[in-house]
């Protein structure tokens, strides 16, 4: 796949097929993926690719902390409040767009608390991927430029699966119990737990599949300055 087709052609899938895929096919996407920008050639990433009756004890472990009304700590060093960050004017919007998109395409009327409840449980289960890779930084590892890092290695691994036919999505919902990924992962305390990637054989045939979500026009959002 080309490089340009690719980042066209990327969404975030939010259901997947049960089909396994191979340690091979995971180290060629976070080989490639490691090739990403680093500030001084730093790397900060280190990955826990987690698959089988692990996965499945992550995603039991993980719903329970969810339906116990724990509240998510995620380790990013960023202050959100509550499940996510608050936002206003365009940013809200963007995000109700998202919401109105992806509850029509899911047949969720407004209102319908139980099926809302429903389809979070599924996204704290990692939409039933067959993969979970976390991503981690070591705590010695201060500052943005970390944080910056794992974006630009995360965006590879985005691209570098669609060239194997697979789906993937950045997730938080991933990282939203820390303790619980040590416990059940095994992530060591001196690893800052960042980020998740659901990853897998989407299920196209599943109308969250369909949802492509819009982007700006760039004449809102570039400036040319020349003289």
């Amino acid at each position: 796949m080309e490089v340009l087709d690719a980042i066209r052609e990327r969404r975030s899938m939010r259901a997947f097929k049960p089909d396994s895929v191979s340690d091979e096919i995971i180290r060629g996407i976070l080989g490639v993926a490691g090739r990403a920008p680093s500030s001084v050639n730093i790397q900060p990433w280190e990955f826990f690719v987690v698959k089988g009756e692990k996965l499945e004890a992550f995603r039991r472990a993980n719903l329970e902390e969810f339906r116990s009304g724990k509240t998510p700590e995620p380790e990013l060093p960023l202050k959100l409040k509550g499940t996510a960050p608050a936002l206003a004017g365009v940013f809200r919007e963007r995000q109700v767009e998202l919401a109105k998109g992806m509850f029509g395409l899911l047949g969720i009327a407004k209102g319908d608390t139980k099926a809302q409840q429903d389809w979070t449980e599924h996204m704290v289960q990692f939409y039933g991927a067959p993969v979970a890779i976390i991503v981690v930084t070591d705590r010695m590892l201060e500052g943005p430029w970390p944080i910056l890092d794992i974006g630009f290695v995360c965006q590879n691994i985005l691209l570098a699966a669609q060239e194997y036919g697979l789906g993937t999505c950045v997730m938080r919902a991933i990282v939203d119990y820390p303790q619980v990924i040590r416990r059940v992962v095994g992530v060591p305390e001196s690893k800052r737990i960042m980020v998740g990637v659901a990853m897998g054989h989407p299920d196209e045939n599943h109308p969250v599949n369909r949802l492509i979500t819009s982007r700006e026009d760039l004449d809102s959002i570039v400036t040319f300055v020349e003289s």
